[in-house]
Order: C-alpha cells, then structure tokens, then sequence
C-alpha cells in the first residue's frame, strides 16, 4: 500500500471512529463523564476596596500631560498622590455632618513649579461612601446630597452610583453651589489588570460646562488594592492625564 492510501486509510478510520463516538455520546454511551463546568468569573468587594483606600495610608507616583491653561499641548507633568487615615471624627463645614475623615494629597509638578492641594475627605464607615471633602486653604468644598452603593460581588463591566452632591463656591456654612455632580463606578479591564474606576460628572450652575474627572485603581484577586493608579480631569480650560509605570 503506498503512502498516500495509508494516510487516506488512517483518515477514514479516524472518522469512522469519531462517528462511533459521536453516536455513542448521542445515546448515552460512551462514558459518564460531565462536559467540565465553565470558569465561574472572579467577583470583587468594591468595599473592600475603598476601606483600604480611606484607612491605610497609601503613597502613588503618576506621570503624564497636562494641556490648556496657557500651556503647551502634551506639557509633561507629574503627580505624587498620598492619602491618610485620621483619628476620631471630622465636622464636614458646610453641611455639619459629622463623620470618619482621612486626609488626601495631591501635588503637581510641571515646567519648573509645584502645586500642592490637601483635602480632608469625609466618608460613612459603615457603606464606604463619601460624604464629602474641604480644602480650607483654597476654601474648596464639596458634600454629597444622595448616597450609592458600592458592590461586594462585583465583576468586570459593572457599574453603579456612587452618589452625588453640591461643589460650593466656599466652604462656609450656607455657601451656594458652584456645580452639581454625580459621581459612578465602573469594574474594567485594562489588559492584564482589573481596575476600580470611580468617575464623576460635575455640571456648573452659572455656565453649564460640565468637568469630568476619573480616578481609577488596580483591583487585586482579593479585592485589595494594587499599585497602578490612573488619573485624569477635564476642567474648563486644562485637562490631565497620569498614570503609575
């Protein structure tokens, strides 16, 4: 027999015997064994998560670009975000509320100079929810007005609300809003990592441009937070981007 035919023989009866296999499995035959069950997908405990990011103190260098404002498109910039858990419990200054508090830094450098901002963050211990921010040294304030929910069975292409509130013109009690925001989550992939992105809408009341901003996070298998962090912001006349190595 030459070659040809023997491959041609080896062909058929390789078919043959899927056929026998295949009717087999039709009827019942052929073993017992169950088709092996899909991967179930991994879930995340965005509360977790956020519990981590309010009360542990944590450290971030980011780099990117700046644009606007008088600056050169693409403007190299770097940023050093760090956050800190405080003792006891903080008096938001517009609202009164009293809450668990935590202190936030951000610090810019670009073309030669530095800007520093620091917030003290208002949160609910209970639901990991904000409920609020002030800056005392630029009179910035914010409070939220409505509460979300933060998932503990998260999993990739969820999204929820993550409440939403009043930026003031200042922090002083009675102050008029500058803009309404809402602020959302969002479970995404970015290649490899899964990150937690919190993201917030914020529409002026005197000139109805709307600012949006996204914050977003590595989220590790048991929900705690890894070391890639992604930032950027779109305000009236600049716009950021960075992000961690």
């Amino acid at each position: 027999m030459s070659e040809q035919l023997k491959s041609s023989a080896r062909l058929v009866a390789a078919a043959s015997l899927a056929a026998i296999v295949l009717a087999l499995q039709a009827c019942g035959g052929g073993g017992s064994d169950a088709p092996p069950e899909p991967v179930k997908p991994t879930t995340y405990d965005l509360q977790a998560a956020m519990t981590q990011y309010y009360t542990k103190a944590n450290t971030w260098s980011l780099s990117g670009t700046v644009s606007g404002g008088g600056l050169p498109a693409g403007t190299p910039v770097s940023m050093v975000l760090t956050t800190s858990p405080m003792t006891g419990m903080g008096t938001h200054p517009v609202s009164g509320r009293l809450s668990s508090h935590m202190s936030q830094s951000m610090t810019l450098n670009f073309l030669g100079t530095s800007h520093s901002s620091t917030y003290e963050s208002f949160f609910d211990a209970g639901t990991v929810q904000s409920e609020g921010q002030a800056s005392l040294a630029d009179d910035s304030c914010e409070a939220s007005v409505t509460k979300g929910s933060l998932s503990k069975t998260a999993k990739v292409g969820d999204t929820g609300s993550n409440g939403s509130g009043i930026e003031y013109l200042s922090c002083k009690a009675g102050s008029g809003a500058e803009a309404n925001y809402v602020d959302t989550w969002a479970v995404k992939q970015d290649g490899a990592r899964v990150l937690l992105c919190l993201e917030r809408s914020a529409k002026v009341v005197a000139t109805g441009f709307t600012r949006t901003g996204s914050q977003c996070h590595q989220l590790n298998a048991d929900s705690s937070l890894g070391s890639y962090v992604s930032f950027s912001e779109k305000l009236e006349d600049t716009s950021f981007e960075l992000k961690t190595p």
